[in-house]
Protein backbone atom coordinates (compact mmCIF):
# COMPACT_ATOMS: atom_id res chain seq x y z
CA UNK A 1 0.00 0.00 0.00
CA UNK A 2 1.46 3.55 -0.79
CA UNK A 3 2.01 5.58 2.13
CA UNK A 4 -0.12 8.28 2.50
CA UNK A 5 0.86 11.46 4.12
CA UNK A 6 -1.92 13.81 3.81
CA UNK A 7 -5.43 12.20 4.81
CA UNK A 8 -8.45 13.72 5.79
CA UNK A 9 -11.04 11.88 7.55
CA UNK A 10 -14.50 11.76 5.83
CA UNK A 11 -16.82 9.36 7.72
CA UNK A 12 -16.37 6.98 10.62
CA UNK A 13 -18.88 4.08 10.21
CA UNK A 14 -19.32 0.97 12.12
CA UNK A 15 -16.91 -1.42 10.75
CA UNK A 16 -14.32 1.51 9.04
CA UNK A 17 -12.58 4.83 8.56
CA UNK A 18 -13.17 6.28 5.38
CA UNK A 19 -10.53 8.99 4.12
CA UNK A 20 -10.11 11.25 1.26
CA UNK A 21 -6.42 11.04 -0.26
CA UNK A 22 -4.07 11.54 -3.05
CA UNK A 23 -3.42 8.66 -5.44
CA UNK A 24 -0.62 9.37 -7.01
CA UNK A 25 -2.29 12.87 -8.06
CA UNK A 26 -6.04 11.77 -7.98
CA UNK A 27 -8.35 12.10 -5.83
CA UNK A 28 -9.29 9.06 -3.84
CA UNK A 29 -10.58 7.71 -0.69
CA UNK A 30 -9.11 5.15 1.24
CA UNK A 31 -11.08 2.72 3.28
CA UNK A 32 -9.80 1.24 6.06
CA UNK A 33 -10.96 -1.47 8.74
CA UNK A 34 -11.35 -0.31 12.34
CA UNK A 35 -9.40 -2.62 14.40
CA UNK A 36 -11.28 -5.60 15.83
CA UNK A 37 -14.40 -5.36 13.34
CA UNK A 38 -15.34 -8.45 10.70
CA UNK A 39 -13.51 -7.52 7.43
CA UNK A 40 -16.04 -6.92 4.85
CA UNK A 41 -13.18 -5.45 2.86
CA UNK A 42 -11.97 -8.30 0.19
CA UNK A 43 -15.35 -8.50 -0.43
CA UNK A 44 -16.43 -5.40 -1.15
CA UNK A 45 -13.51 -4.88 -3.33
CA UNK A 46 -13.77 -8.07 -5.38
CA UNK A 47 -17.78 -6.51 -5.75
CA UNK A 48 -16.49 -3.46 -7.06
CA UNK A 49 -13.74 -5.12 -9.54
CA UNK A 50 -16.78 -6.91 -11.35
CA UNK A 51 -19.19 -4.01 -11.27
CA UNK A 52 -16.46 -1.79 -13.26
CA UNK A 53 -17.21 -2.42 -16.46
CA UNK A 54 -21.02 -0.56 -15.62
CA UNK A 55 -19.44 2.70 -14.45
CA UNK A 56 -21.66 2.66 -11.72
CA UNK A 57 -20.04 2.46 -8.11
CA UNK A 58 -16.65 3.81 -7.67
CA UNK A 59 -13.23 2.32 -9.72
CA UNK A 60 -11.01 0.61 -7.24
CA UNK A 61 -7.14 1.69 -7.78
CA UNK A 62 -5.72 -0.91 -5.31
CA UNK A 63 -7.14 -3.25 -1.95
CA UNK A 64 -5.39 -5.54 0.60
CA UNK A 65 -6.29 -7.43 3.48
CA UNK A 66 -7.35 -4.63 5.27
CA UNK A 67 -7.97 -1.36 2.89
CA UNK A 68 -9.44 -0.50 -0.78
CA UNK A 69 -8.54 2.69 -2.25
CA UNK A 70 -10.81 3.80 -4.72
CA UNK A 71 -11.98 6.60 -7.33
CA UNK A 72 -13.32 9.46 -4.93
CA UNK A 73 -16.92 10.50 -6.82
CA UNK A 74 -17.39 13.52 -6.52
CA UNK A 75 -21.13 14.92 -6.56
CA UNK A 76 -24.60 15.38 -4.75
CA UNK A 77 -26.33 12.99 -2.71
CA UNK A 78 -29.60 11.85 -4.14
CA UNK A 79 -31.25 13.55 -1.06
CA UNK A 80 -30.94 16.61 -2.47
CA UNK A 81 -31.79 15.14 -6.21
CA UNK A 82 -34.96 13.33 -5.17
CA UNK A 83 -37.46 15.95 -6.11
CA UNK A 84 -35.95 14.70 -10.16
CA UNK A 85 -38.39 11.99 -11.46
CA UNK A 86 -35.12 11.95 -14.31
CA UNK A 87 -32.39 11.40 -11.08
CA UNK A 88 -34.99 8.95 -9.54
CA UNK A 89 -35.50 7.00 -12.97
CA UNK A 90 -31.71 6.79 -13.24
CA UNK A 91 -31.23 5.39 -9.45
CA UNK A 92 -34.00 2.80 -10.62
CA UNK A 93 -31.84 1.82 -13.50
CA UNK A 94 -28.60 1.38 -12.21
CA UNK A 95 -30.68 -0.95 -8.84
CA UNK A 96 -32.35 -2.89 -12.05
CA UNK A 97 -29.11 -3.20 -13.02
CA UNK A 98 -28.04 -4.65 -9.82
CA UNK A 99 -30.18 -6.95 -9.61
CA UNK A 100 -29.63 -8.28 -13.21
CA UNK A 101 -26.07 -8.92 -12.16
CA UNK A 102 -27.37 -10.62 -8.69
CA UNK A 103 -25.69 -8.01 -6.38
CA UNK A 104 -27.81 -7.31 -3.71
CA UNK A 105 -26.37 -4.11 -2.00
CA UNK A 106 -28.70 -4.31 1.27
CA UNK A 107 -28.72 -0.98 2.04
CA UNK A 108 -29.74 1.11 -0.62
CA UNK A 109 -32.79 2.57 1.80
CA UNK A 110 -30.54 5.24 2.60
CA UNK A 111 -29.94 8.53 0.73
CA UNK A 112 -26.06 8.99 0.90
CA UNK A 113 -25.43 5.48 -0.65
CA UNK A 114 -26.56 7.69 -4.01
CA UNK A 115 -24.30 10.10 -5.67
CA UNK A 116 -25.53 11.90 -8.72
CA UNK A 117 -22.19 12.63 -10.92
CA UNK A 118 -21.47 14.39 -13.90
CA UNK A 119 -21.46 10.53 -15.37
CA UNK A 120 -24.49 9.84 -13.58
CA UNK A 121 -25.78 7.93 -10.63
CA UNK A 122 -23.22 5.90 -8.82
CA UNK A 123 -23.46 3.83 -5.54
CA UNK A 124 -21.30 4.31 -2.47
CA UNK A 125 -20.04 1.19 0.43
CA UNK A 126 -20.08 -1.88 -1.34
CA UNK A 127 -19.44 -3.23 2.32
CA UNK A 128 -22.38 -5.37 3.59
CA UNK A 129 -23.09 -6.61 -0.23
CA UNK A 130 -24.00 -10.17 -1.44
CA UNK A 131 -24.31 -11.96 -4.82
CA UNK A 132 -27.71 -13.73 -4.37
CA UNK A 133 -29.96 -15.18 -6.93
CA UNK A 134 -32.44 -12.79 -6.49
CA UNK A 135 -31.66 -9.34 -5.34
CA UNK A 136 -33.88 -6.88 -3.64
CA UNK A 137 -32.37 -3.35 -4.81
CA UNK A 138 -35.56 -2.38 -6.68
CA UNK A 139 -38.42 -3.35 -4.63
CA UNK A 140 -35.40 -1.97 -1.73
CA UNK A 141 -35.56 1.42 -3.88
CA UNK A 142 -39.07 1.71 -4.34
CA UNK A 143 -39.84 0.76 -0.71
CA UNK A 144 -37.87 3.84 0.57
CA UNK A 145 -37.85 6.69 -2.30
CA UNK A 146 -41.33 6.45 -3.78
CA UNK A 147 -43.24 5.10 -0.66
CA UNK A 148 -45.83 8.01 -1.05
CA UNK A 149 -46.93 6.55 -4.21
CA UNK A 150 -49.53 3.70 -5.17
CA UNK A 151 -46.76 1.40 -6.28
CA UNK A 152 -48.64 -2.04 -5.63
CA UNK A 153 -49.34 -2.83 -9.20
CA UNK A 154 -45.51 -1.78 -10.25
CA UNK A 155 -43.87 -4.30 -7.56
CA UNK A 156 -46.27 -6.78 -7.93
CA UNK A 157 -45.45 -7.01 -12.10
CA UNK A 158 -42.10 -6.70 -11.08
CA UNK A 159 -42.06 -9.75 -9.08
CA UNK A 160 -43.07 -11.60 -12.04
CA UNK A 161 -41.52 -9.56 -15.24
CA UNK A 162 -38.82 -7.33 -13.83
CA UNK A 163 -38.57 -5.35 -17.54
CA UNK A 164 -42.18 -4.73 -17.31
CA UNK A 165 -42.43 -4.05 -14.02
CA UNK A 166 -39.54 -1.78 -14.02
CA UNK A 167 -41.09 0.40 -17.10
CA UNK A 168 -44.13 0.31 -14.76
CA UNK A 169 -42.26 1.83 -11.89
CA UNK A 170 -40.79 4.17 -14.22
CA UNK A 171 -44.54 5.65 -15.04
CA UNK A 172 -45.40 5.68 -11.56
CA UNK A 173 -42.76 8.09 -11.04
CA UNK A 174 -44.62 11.08 -13.11
CA UNK A 175 -47.11 11.48 -10.74
CA UNK A 176 -44.12 12.62 -7.72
Amino acid sequence: MKDFKKLQKIFEGSRGEIFLCDYYGKPAVLKKLRPGKPNTLIREAKILRFLEPWHIAPRVYESGEEYIVMEYLQGVSLKEMAHNKDVLKEALKVCYLLDRLGIYHRELGRYYHFVFTKDGVRVLDFERAVYRANPRNVLQFVGFYLRRVDTKEAVQLYKQNPQEGLKKLFEVTHVL
